[in-house]
């Protein structure tokens, strides 16, 4: 369960540890006749790792298509020099390639989940068409002058916008597919503790 209350409100973080922490001490301590329900905890708590790892790379996504943005005004704002401009060029288009593979990772998670990917498909056309504005932009004007920079910025300006919307959209989406994960454990850890109590009050049932 790697990670997994690191992205959520400190609040909601502490709860989930507490539970992540019964969790584990239950199922140490299991008798057999409860182990079939107690499976139950060990497999809601899979679900939500695989929701929150879904969540935490769209939030990655974002992050990175945000840094893509910045490193395209560093390019023409500082890109008049040419060793300067190689190296912003070489991590602007780092970020791009990793923008591209946090898609295909995320495309899986989701698929994994059973969720629609229809935003994914939709981002993907959207990165497509940024980056050849991007490109576009950068050929025409060229970032010669100060002027010529403005220029290509305005060119490419608010094509960014749709994809940052989007990727929130869909944080917001998992996040809330993160919550209700998150209530199935506790049920499953309480059905897991109440399984334990009965086995501890009911001879018959000890091993």
């Amino acid at each position: 369960m790697k990670a997994i209350w690191a992205l959520w409100p400190a609040q909601m973080a502490r709860t989930a540890r507490l539970y992540a922490g019964v969790l584990l001490i239950l199922l140490a301590q299991v008798p057999p006749a409860a182990g079939a329900v107690c499976t139950g905890a060990m497999d809601a708590a899979d679900r939500l790792q695989a929701a929150v790892d879904a969540e935490t790379t769209a939030r990655e996504a974002l992050v990175t298509v945000r840094r893509n943005a910045q490193d395209w005004k560093n390019l023409l704002l500082r890109g008049r020099d040419p060793s300067e401009r190689q190296t912003l060029q070489t991590r602007f288009d780092a970020q791009a390639r990793g923008y591209a593979a946090r898609l295909a990772q995320l495309q899986a998670q989701l698929s994994a989940l059973g969720l629609e990917t229809a935003r994914i498909d939709a981002l993907n056309l959207e990165r497509v068409k940024l980056f050849e504005r991007y490109r576009l932009a950068l050929e025409r004007h060229g970032v010669a002058s100060l002027e010529a920079a403005a220029s290509a910025d305005r060119e490419a300006q608010g094509s960014d916008v749709l994809t940052f919307r989007t990727l929130e959209q869909l944080i917001d989406a998992l996040a809330v597919q993160s919550g209700s994960r998150f209530q199935a454990l506790r049920t499953e850890i309480g059905r897991c503790a109440s399984a334990q109590t009965t086995d501890r009050q009911d001879p018959a049932r000890q091993p």
